[in-house]
């Protein structure tokens, strides 16, 4: 990434803190930082302490809809990297990788005790099921378009504790009651929950 000029990334860096406070003092809705929040990779060391600490103040004020706000950005990514290769997903690629890698990113920004981000995790989690299993087009035998997203849910499933996996309440039951409605997927698309 080539660096910014000095006056341009201080005026970029200030109004990028100006949309921090807006969010931190609730004068916009959260949601609307998700593509910010997408650009944590990329733009790391230019704003990513500031990104960083606008992250930490929305999970500060909500976890659960930090967490939604994350997956969102997660989302859009997805679907800019399979809007731009014509609907199809290569896994190989840098774009690919740099994805699941900002999630994983997000898993860890989630912070070291689980039981105080239990609920936005299992939320983010069930809203991530829910948008793999989501058609985009008629129902037609294929499986879901969104489908590959899994892989990068499982970048995060290591935040998730045990109890909240398996069970009558985990999420292999809520995964399984999505399936259910969705009705048959082939059994090599959905290989990872085992």
């Amino acid at each position: 990434m080539t660096k910014l000029k000095p006056k341009s990334s201080s005026r970029k860096r200030r109004m990028l803190a100006s949309f921090g406070k807006l969010i931190a003092f609730n004068i916009i809705e959260m949601r609307l930082a998700a593509p910010i929040f997408a650009q944590y990779c990329k733009s790391f060391h230019d704003y990513g302490d500031i990104v960083k600490q606008i992250m930490s103040k929305a999970r500060e004020l909500n976890r659960t809809k930090c967490m939604r706000t994350q997956l969102l950005s997660l989302e859009q990514l997805f679907e800019e990297l399979r809007d731009q290769n014509e609907g199809r997903i290569d896994r190989s690629s840098e774009e690919w990788t740099n994805i699941k890698d900002l999630a994983h990113r997000f898993a860890l920004m989630a912070g070291v005790d689980n039981y105080k981000s239990r609920q936005a995790v299992v939320t983010f989690h069930r809203e991530g099921i829910i948008y793999c299993l989501l058609r985009n087009g008629p129902p037609d035998g294929s499986p879901p378009s969104n489908i590959v997203f899994f892989d990068i849910l499982a970048e995060t499933t290591f935040k998730l504790m045990d109890i909240d996996k398996k069970g009558p309440k985990g999420l292999l039951a809520f995964l399984e009651e999505q399936l259910m409605k969705e009705g048959e997927i082939p059994e090599d698309e959905i290989e990872w929950v085992r």
